[in-house]
């Protein structure tokens, strides 16, 4: 009890001090990015402008990409508790791919069904997008999510590979709070449930399989996208739709 207590408190200081203070309007991804707790920044509309300007005239978008989107690396592989366990440390937290819900109320009655229920709309929307025949998505319905976490999967602070540590071996049970200011409800909601723990995009066609997979999920459920250098910007994905790290 007393090491559930103590991992109780650092979670609650970890999310109580959140990120750095912000001035000036955020973006729409940034609001998100924010509330999921992923390091991230807006650039300035005119810089974007700029870029795209340079892009289109020069035919190469890899500076823009480079800029937005930061560094992005391939596809984390192996078990993230033995890469925890063994002393290495994980990509940067803003390097990842995460899958954040925040189940409302009234979706789930309880923080076990909130889990369930995010994970069997994980399950269904990576099937729906990854199988080639119905036999093949037959099988992959039958995947488990493997890992619940209540932070972004990656490289943070002390206290948060300590309880990111916890997670990935006893998984996460959410607990019922406000719903963060951009899903526009009054409702209360399980969350932030950050579902298995990824790695980031090693190709093209890894960020729109991706885009595909936010168009099969319920509208409470985002996608922080790290974007691939070269190729796409960083993202927050929601049901089909990009918003970008630029000022309003």
């Amino acid at each position: 009890m007393l090491r559930i207590a103590v991992l109780t408190t650092l979670a609650l200081l970890m999310s109580g001090c959140g990120l750095m203070p912000r001035t000036g309007i955020p973006s729409e991804a940034l609001m998100i990015a924010d509330a999921m707790s992923v390091p991230a920044a807006d650039i300035p509309k005119a810089k974007y402008t700029e870029m795209m300007a340079r892009r289109n005239g020069a035919g190469d978008g890899r500076n823009l990409d480079n800029t937005v989107a930061g560094a992005a690396q391939l596809m984390a592989s192996g078990d993230p508790t033995m890469l925890l366990l063994s002393g290495f440390t994980p990509r940067s937290i803003s390097a990842n791919i995460q899958f954040v819900a925040w189940v409302p109320e009234d979706v789930a009655a309880t923080a076990d069904e909130a889990v369930n229920i995010s994970s069997k709309a994980f399950i269904e929307a990576s099937a729906n997008v990854h199988a080639r025949n119905e036999e093949e998505r037959q099988k992959l319905l039958g995947n488990k999510v493997r890992y619940i976490l209540g932070q972004p999967y990656g490289e943070g602070s002390p206290v948060h590979a300590y309880v990111q540590l916890f997670d990935l071996v006893a998984d996460h049970t959410p607990n019922l709070v406000d719903a963060p200011p951009f899903m526009k409800t009054k409702r209360k909601v399980y969350g932030p449930i950050f579902i298995g723990a990824w790695g980031g995009h090693a190709k093209a066609e890894d960020v729109q399989m991706t885009l595909k997979m936010s168009e099969q999920l319920p509208a409470w459920l985002y996608i922080y996208s790290p974007g691939l250098a070269g190729v796409a910007p960083r993202s927050i994905m929601n049901q089909g739709k990009q918003y970008l790290f630029i000022e309003p």
